[in-house]
């Protein structure tokens, strides 16, 4: 797959394509029957199949106060779009002036432009164009007036309800790492450079890897069991995520901070992925590091007995 950032790449010269438009947060199951179905149409017409997302979300340009919370960095995406077998993702800067287009001129100005699609695949819900007045109807009119094929592709459920980003972010909030999973089709993580903390970990006997993820997105805070990804070795561990109330205010930094079993390399400024298992405990603000300390050991115990170690 060739991945396109606009703001140091130039757009790939097509002469036809299969092309979907969206942001595809998670690469959820949802998001990839839609994904299977542009492959698919990709194949059918022997054209590339091409993957238009924007960054930032437009949002962030449109409602400057309303934050964006990703629940993966936009490089988890590229890699789960890539290993479906798409052929170009093309990461589109959104600028003021896409914010400013009419539908019919995001059309001609930018899509039929540089992606001559003969197909397009869009979700159920999809809408584009200044104040979303582009939606599927829209859409119909414009591909049949021009001669491009159109799949809207259906919402999936389980369980009764739609899968979506929204509904795994609330699942994440809750604590409900089970059903995050099934709708996303993998566990959940936290990626990002090991920094330098406090230390206190070090100086309780548990050692923590300070992790600084490049999402705003913030699950349950808690204690949760885990499993840390690094230098191609996979670690059990405990990890929390939260303010060390009993340290500081919540006026603090939130902090994720991981405790590997049976680990004693120094890994500062080095990636790791932090995988939650299981949700354990709420964070709690205890009355002495004593009664911190004595409930750490105890989680840990609960986590190794999670794990089976």
């Amino acid at each position: 797959m060739k991945w396109i950032r606009t703001v140091d790449q130039s757009l790939p010269h097509l002469n036809g394509s299969v092309l979907t438009v969206g942001n595809f947060d998670g690469v959820h199951l949802g998001h990839q029957k839609l994904l299977k179905e542009l492959i698919f149409q990709g194949k059918e017409y022997n054209l590339p199949s091409v993957v238009l997302t924007f960054k930032p979300h437009p949002r962030v340009l449109l409602n400057p106060g309303t934050p964006v919370l990703r629940l993966f960095d936009y490089k988890d995406q590229a890699e789960k779009i890539e290993a479906l077998g798409i052929d170009f993702l093309i990461e589109e800067k959104f600028t003021k002036d896409f914010s400013l287009m009419q539908a019919d001129e995001f059309m001609d100005l930018y899509i039929t432009r540089y992606f001559k699609p003969k197909h397009l695949v869009v979700g159920y819900d999809f809408n584009f164009g200044k104040d979303r007045s582009g939606g599927i109807e829209f859409l119909r009119e414009y591909c049949h007036k021009n001669q491009i094929g159109l799949t809207v592709v259906s919402a999936l459920e389980q369980s009764g309800q739609v899968v979506s980003s929204s509904v795994i972010r609330k699942l994440l909030e809750h604590g409900n790492l089970e059903q995050a999973e099934k709708f996303l089709g993998r566990k959940y993580y936290i990626r990002g450079p090991v920094r330098v903390g406090f230390k206190r970990g070090r100086q309780l006997g548990v050692p923590t890897a300070n992790v600084s993820p490049d999402i705003d997105f913030v699950p349950r805070k808690g204690v949760y069991f885990s499993l840390v990804y690094w230098n191609n070795q996979i670690y059990q561990s405990i990890t929390n995520i939260g303010y060390n109330p009993t340290f500081e205010s919540t006026n603090s930094y939130l902090k994720v901070e991981t405790h590997i079993f049976n680990f004693n390399q120094e890994i500062y400024g080095e990636q790791i992925k932090v995988e939650l298992q299981h949700f354990h405990r709420d964070e709690m603000k205890f009355s002495s590091v004593d009664t911190l300390k004595h409930q750490i050991f105890s989680d840990i115990d609960e986590a190794r007995k999670y794990f089976g170690s």
